[in-house]
């Protein structure tokens, strides 16, 4: 299986609490990223260990690694996720000493920091984007100005970073875009028969399971 990244952006979370969620309370928005986790990490009784997930929080800029070569304590249920999710938000509330060139450690495998801005998200993702580094996004033709090699098939032998946003309205990811078609390789794939990102982050790990075998 070839490394696969997925960076979603959303404009806040919903504040929760541990209470809210053992009454099941949990608010819809982090209810979706439970189920974005879920998808994007586990698979049967196991972990998917070359997947890695990023999200970024415009409204406090705080970003958020889950790698799954190292993550612990993450189980396919709604209330597991909703906990690490909650524990790593307030890991960097509750830092007084916190430096923004570093990443806190939440629990195994989840790390969490403070950017300044979304212009510091590239260089604190994993890997080299070097040519074969593709950054894949299904944002409409529309929205990106600058030229970009639209196709409707993923790459198979590509490791591939995958770009969704809560909203394509957003003007941090349309800004974020731009950046990635500037400094680097974006892609654009036809997504738009497969409602929710969850679903699509599904259907991405569904083809590469296949291309496998």
């Amino acid at each position: 299986m070839i490394k696969l990244d997925f960076l979603i952006f959303l404009e806040c979370v919903t504040q929760y609490t541990k209470s809210d969620i053992d009454k099941g309370k949990t608010p819809l928005d982090v209810y979706t990223l439970c189920a974005i986790i879920r998808e994007s990490f586990c698979i049967s009784y196991t972990i998917r260990k070359n997947n890695n997930l990023y999200l970024y929080i415009e409204t406090d800029h705080l970003f958020i690694k889950i790698e799954g070569k190292s993550v612990r304590y993450l189980g396919s249920d709604e209330r597991s996720q909703a906990l690490l999710l909650l524990r790593a938000i307030m890991k960097i509330e509750t830092n007084e000493n916190y430096n923004d060139r570093e990443w806190i450690k939440s629990t195994p495998g989840i790390y969490i920091k403070k950017l300044p801005s979304s212009e510091f998200i590239l260089e604190n993702i994993n890997g080299n984007f070097n040519d074969n580094r593709i950054f894949i996004t299904d944002i409409s033709k529309e929205k990106v100005k600058q030229n970009v090699k639209y196709g409707e098939n993923i790459d198979e032998n590509s490791s591939d970073c995958y770009l969704f946003s809560f909203s394509q309205e957003s003007i941090t990811f349309l800004k974020f875009i731009q950046k990635v078609n500037e400094e680097c390789s974006l892609k654009n794939i036809d997504l738009s028969k497969i409602r929710g990102i969850e679903n699509k982050i599904l259907y991405i790990n569904f083809l590469d399971d296949h291309r496998n075998y």
